[in-house]
């Protein structure tokens, strides 16, 4: 990249703020370097300061092999466990909602059986039987797509593994 003019001294800006700003920072690098005592007086001064001193500590410790990894696993076993309990919690509510479509189907399956019965005289004549072959049809797919995925073979196999 060509610059056209050398880079401007931050110390020579226009903005009176920007220009206070960077030459409390250098003085207090320049301070930070020369070992001064902290003046109490001025809090932004002993702010950058502490940042000065902190960018040119070492790090105390440097990060271990397999750093990534053991967190990559820690945060897929937080998932997984995750991802159980809230297969738990839905399989429950599937239970309880199939109970309580068997609750409301034996109290009142009388009174709607006779109106199911009613409607399927007014279908057209084959429609019925064209419905549950269409039924036998979807159960028959997604049965087979269950097997698969169980032995590992369908398209959620990819993912598991």
């Amino acid at each position: 990249m060509n610059r056209t003019q050398p880079p401007v001294d931050p110390s020579d800006a226009r903005d009176p703020a920007v220009a206070r700003e960077w030459r409390l920072q250098e003085r207090a690098m320049r301070e930070e370097r020369d070992g001064a005592p902290m003046d109490a007086d001025d809090p932004r001064l002993a702010q950058y300061r502490l940042l000065s001193r902190a960018l040119r500590a070492p790090v105390m410790e440097p990060i271990p092999y397999g750093f990534a990894q053991q967190v990559a696993r820690s945060v897929e076993a937080a998932t997984q466990n995750s991802d159980r309990l809230e297969r738990w919690l839905q399989q429950g509510l599937l239970a309880g909602l199939g109970l309580a479509g068997v609750a409301t189907a034996a109290l009142g399956g009388a009174q709607w059986w006779t109106a199911f019965a009613a409607g399927v005289d007014l279908l057209p004549e084959g429609s019925l039987t064209w419905g549950l072959v269409v039924a036998a049809c979807c159960i028959v797919t997604w049965g087979w797509d269950g097997a698969m995925r169980s032995v590992g073979l369908g398209p959620g196999a990819a993912r598991a593994a």
